[in-house]
């Protein structure tokens, strides 16, 4: 306790000298361009989303085909949700981008909607190899 009080007194301390600031500014910068990468990859993933819905409009799907769409709109959506915590995780984006390659691999699509996918996958994957 005495060692925490001890520390508050040498940063109030330093703030009113003036010596704390420069270093919260790097901070507040590299958080700042931590939310703006979250906030990107929720683009991409609402992006991504709406070339699914699109792509499943094309035809009438076998139920291969709607559970595939299904699996890759769920991990989507959980990966979106870890993006608004401010939280990478790898295994739901791992999940996803599986999802997304499965769909490419094995479902009848459209050229453009295939254009899009591809696009979206490359997209999700420089976003994970960003996050190791």
């Amino acid at each position: 306790m005495a060692i925490h009080v001890r520390a508050l007194r040498t940063t109030i301390v330093a703030m009113g000298l003036g010596l704390a600031a420069p270093a919260f500014i790097p901070a507040g910068a590299a958080i700042a361009a931590q939310s703006e990468r979250f906030d990107r990859g929720r683009d991409i993933v609402s992006r991504t989303q709406s070339d699914l819905q699109r792509a499943a409009s094309f035809h009438r799907n076998s139920k291969k085909e709607q559970e595939r769409y299904k699996n890759a709109q769920h991990h989507l959506s959980e990966l979106d949700r870890h993006f608004t915590k401010g939280k990478f995780d790898k295994d739901t984006m791992d999940s996803a981008i599986e999802d997304i390659q499965n769909i490419l691999d094995h479902n009848t699509l459209q050229s453009q909607d295939r254009d899009a996918l591809m696009q979206d996958v490359n997209q999700l994957r420089a976003i994970r190899s960003n996050h190791g």
